[in-house]
């Protein structure tokens, strides 16, 4: 057993354990709890083409996908940080997963349930007033709530921050959301300890965080993320400075047209004498 288990809250981690076809039991296991029926048939080779071995891993879609039953579709993202479009973009994952099931010619019987699954380590906007850490989302008539236009559609969303200390005991899906947040919990192991599925993902989370090469993808991507925030950081300084300068300018123009003495404009914009002669 290595001295600290990788976080499963990364992405990579996250999609190495869970999409992996060695481990469809646990995948399955983990999407009954989520759906609350039984799972079969499921098949992972999808994620084949997502599992990066090389710098794609640094770039690549890292969700899990999953198909199972009667040729329904799944998407399983797991998302630290808060992502601006979330919903926009759970939707467009269904749709993309939706349409590739008809091609020209076909009847629409052809078409069957495609489900959007997110798991959240903050709070989503619009489910903020919902108390319970899982919410369902789907098309229903706006005056009559209790009529589905269509079992087709379907979205979760799972977040991590909304479970409470009550639920771990009773409530596997929640153990398991406390698992993904902390491998390393002492209660949830405690609890856990007689489920063979978490057995097996505690194992196969423990070969990972053991295995160098895969070590050093994991390191990558998250010196890859870290790079991107600190991109977005810096874009955000340089647009308020470049806001800042625009807006002094402006009034620096206003100033010269009254013909103000130059030092005096100096004091009040922050311009040097060069940046004010140019306008």
């Amino acid at each position: 057993m290595p001295d600290k288990l990788l976080d499963l809250k990364n992405d990579l981690v996250f999609q190495r354990l869970f999409g992996n076809p060695k481990n469809k039991e646990v995948t399955s296991h983990l999407l009954s709890l989520i759906l609350k029926r039984e799972i079969y048939n499921i098949d992972l080779d999808a994620n084949k083409i997502f599992l990066g071995e090389s710098e794609n891993a640094k770039t690549g879609r890292l969700d899990v996908r999953v198909k199972f039953n009667d040729g329904e579709d799944c998407n399983i993202e797991m998302q630290v940080r808060p992502f601006r479009y979330m919903e926009s973009r759970m939707l467009q994952y269904w749709a993309n997963m939706y349409n590739y099931k008809i091609h020209s010619g076909q009847k629409y019987n052809v078409l069957r349930p495609s489900i959007s699954i997110l798991i959240a380590d903050y709070m989503v906007d619009k489910s903020k007033e919902i108390s319970h850490y899982h919410s369902i989302w789907n098309l229903r008539e706006q005056n009559h709530k209790e009529l589905k236009l269509t079992n087709d559609l379907e979205l979760h969303i799972l977040e991590i921050p909304k479970v409470k200390d009550s639920e771990i005991e009773k409530d596997e899906l929640a153990q398991w959301l406390k698992f993904i947040a902390n491998p390393e919990d002492k209660e949830v192991q405690k609890i856990m300890c007689e489920n063979k599925y978490y057995k097996q993902a505690r194992e196969e989370l423990a070969y990972l965080s053991g295995n160098e090469n895969f070590m050093r993808l994991v390191e990558s991507r998250v010196m890859f993320l870290m790079d991107q925030e600190t991109e977005k950081d810096e874009s955000k300084k340089e647009g308020k400075a470049e806001g800042e300068l625009s807006k002094a300018k402006q009034i620096a123009q206003k100033m010269k047209a009254k013909n103000m003495p130059v030092e005096e404009i100096i004091e009040l914009t922050g311009l040097t004498e060069e940046e004010i002669k140019k306008l």
